[in-house]
C-alpha cells in the first residue's frame, strides 16, 4: 500500500514538473485572457445567431441566458444587480445589428479556439502546424459544435419534460420510479456534454493521429474534474464570497469569474498532457507486445529441427 501511494505521489510530482516546464500556467493564462476578453461579444453573437435560427421560439433569449448561467456557476450565483446589468447590456448590444454580432462571433471563435488548439499542441510538444485554411475550418467547426451543445442544453430540459408527460399518456400504469429516472438523467446530462467537449478537444486538436482508446479515459477524468470545480465554485460563492467582496468590492464577481476560467483552463491543459502521456504509454505497450510476440515466434522457428536434404 505504501509503495502504491509513493508511486502515485511520484506520478503527480512528475506531472506538475512537466506542466510547469512547458509553461502550462502561462498557456492557461492565455486561454483565460481570450475567453474572458471575448465573453461579451461571444454571448452577443450567440444570441444574435440563435435569434435568427429560432425567431418564433418564445423566450429564446431568456432560455439561452439561463443555459449560460447553468454552464458558468459564477454567473449563476452572482448577485442579481450584476447579472441584470450584464445581460441587459447584452440585450442592448444585440440591437447594434445581427450581422455585426455574427462577424464578431467569427472573430472571437478564431481567437478563443485558436488559442486552445495551439496550446494543446504545445503541451503535446508538436511544432508542426496544419495548413492555414484547415486551421480556420477547425476553429469554426469547434465554434459551431459549442453552439450546438449550448442549443441542445437550452431545450433538453423541456424535451425531457415532454417525454415524461408523453410516457404518462401512453403508459398510464407507468411505475412512479420512471419520473425519478428522467430527473436523474437530467442531472447527468451536463456531465455527458462536458465529456463530449473534452473528448472532441483531446481527440481532434492535436496535430497527430490519436486513437479513441487513448483519449476516452483522460476525457472522462477531465470532465469529472471540471464538474467538481463547478461545485467547488458554487460552494465558495454561496458560503465565502463575502471575503472577495470585502477585498475587491463591486468587481468581486469579475475576479471570481476570471479565476474560474483560469482553473478550467488548467484542467483542460493538464488533461491534454495526461492524454499525451497515456497515448505514449499505450503506444510503447503495444510495441513491447509486438516485440515479445516476434521474439516468441523466432524462438519457435529456431526450435524446429532443420529439414534433412535427401
Amino acid at each position: 500500500m505504501f509503495l502504491f501511494i509513493l508511486k502515485i505521489l511520484k506520478f503527480v510530482i512528475s506531472v506538475i514538473n512537466e506542466f510547469l516546464h512547458k509553461n502550462g500556467a502561462s498557456l492557461s493564462a492565455s486561454i483565460s485572457f481570450y475567453t474572458f476578453f471575448s465573453l461579451f461579444p461571444l454571448l452577443l453573437g450567440l444570441i444574435a445567431v440563435f435569434s435568427l435560427v429560432g425567431p418564433g421560439i418564445d423566450g429564446m433569449e431568456e432560455k439561452l441566458i439561463e443555459a449560460l448561467r447553468e454552464q458558468i456557476p459564477v454567473l449563476a450565483e452572482a448577485d442579481d444587480e450584476f447579472l441584470g446589468n450584464f445581460f441587459e447590456s447584452i440585450s442592448k448590444g444585440r440591437g447594434v445589428g445581427s450581422v455585426i454580432a455574427i462577424i464578431g462571433l467569427f472573430w472571437v471563435s478564431q481567437q478563443v479556439f485558436s488559442s486552445i488548439r495551439k496550446n494543446i499542441n504545445i503541451i503535446w510538444g508538436i511544432d508542426k502546424t496544419r495548413p492555414f485554411f484547415k486551421e480556420r475550418i477547425i476553429d469554426l467547426a469547434l465554434m459551431f459544435g459549442a453552439s450546438t451543445l449550448l442549443l441542445v442544453s437550452v431545450f433538453i430540459s423541456g424535451f425531457l419534460v415532454f417525454i415524461e408527460d408523453l410516457t404518462k399518456i401512453i403508459l398510464p400504469e407507468t411505475p412512479d420510479i420512471i419520473p425519478v429516472l428522467w430527473k436523474q438523467l437530467a442531472l447527468f446530462l451536463p456531465w455527458i456534454f462536458t465529456f463530449i467537449v473534452f473528448l472532441v478537444l483531446y481527440w481532434w486538436l492535436p496535430n497527430v493521429k490519436v486513437k479513441f482508446k487513448e483519449v476516452w479515459l483522460t476525457s472522462l477524468l477531465g470532465a469529472i474534474a471540471f464538474e467538481i470545480s463547478k461545485f467547488v465554485f458554487i460552494f465558495y460563492l454561496r458560503n465565502m464570497s463575502g471575503m472577495a467582496s470585502n477585498i475587491y468590492g463591486g468587481v468581486s464577481t469579475i475576479i471570481v469569474l476570471m479565476i474560474f476560467i483560469y482553473v478550467s483552463s488548467i484542467i483542460l491543459l493538464v488533461g491534454a498532457m495526461l492524454t499525451m502521456r497515456y497515448s505514449y504509454y499505450l503506444s510503447n505497450l503495444e510495441q513491447r507486445n509486438q516485440n515479445n510476440k516476434l521474439s516468441k515466434n523466432l524462438q519457435r522457428i529456431r526450435s524446429v529441427p532443420s529439414l534433412i536434404d535427401f
